[in-house]
């Protein structure tokens, strides 16, 4: 993977408000109720052991979910590998970088022609 690694986007990846909840709102606040907890205990026992509890319960969630978006970032690679791949067996050279920002954009390649192919006849 490049780049930053807390930045894991993938056309595979959904971003609907239920996900983004499950992202970053729920671990957030069982991390904030383990601290609420261990402040209005007085760091005592009590809260020492509801703070580990939930800390590492949001934690958890959180680490769960940015492993799978790597994995899933992973399959975009692989994706874009094989792609090229095809297109060094058809012209017999690698992409170019500007080539590849083109199929990753458009879904094609710069010199693939834009009709069917069956010439555009429907049959």
């Amino acid at each position: 993977m490049t780049g930053n690694p807390f930045n894991v986007r993938s056309q595979r990846l959904p971003a609907s408000l239920g996900v983004r909840l499950l992202r970053w709102w729920i671990p957030g606040a069982l991390c904030l109720a383990g601290t609420v907890l261990l402040v209005a205990d007085g760091f005592d026992t009590f809260g020492a052991s509801a703070f580990g509890g939930f800390a590492g319960a949001g934690l958890s969630i959180w680490l769960i979910n940015f492993l799978w978006r790597m994995g899933v970032s992973g399959d975009d690679e692989r994706d874009r590998e094989a792609q090229a791949r095809a297109f060094l067996v058809a012209h017999g050279r690698w992409p170019s970088t500007h080539e590849r920002a083109h199929m990753a954009a458009h879904g094609r390649w710069p010199d693939e022609d834009r009709r069917p192919p069956d010439g555009g006849h429907g049959r």
